[in-house]
């Protein structure tokens, strides 16, 4: 699996983290492969938040950088 088909983390912190992800990628995929990648310690690990961003934008929303991609906001 090359990492243009992976979910990549890009920010986080203790209760949220933002990750950039293929377009098309279900929500569990995203959610197991950052847990995967940043396990949080704690049962119920990271899963895909129900908020927009902190910046109003809905949850997925479209990579600024990368057609074909869009961004996740998780919560712990």
């Amino acid at each position: 699996m090359s990492a243009d088909d992976q979910a990549t983390v890009y920010s986080i912190g203790l209760c949220h983290c933002s990750c950039c992800a293929p377009e098309g990628m279900s929500r569990e995929v995203v959610e197991r492969q950052v847990n995967a990648s940043h396990p949080t310690g704690i049962s119920h690990g990271w899963h895909v938040s129900e908020e927009k961003f902190r910046t109003g934008q809905d949850n997925p929303c479209p990579c600024e950088s990368a057609p074909g991609r869009v961004h996740y906001l998780l919560c712990c």
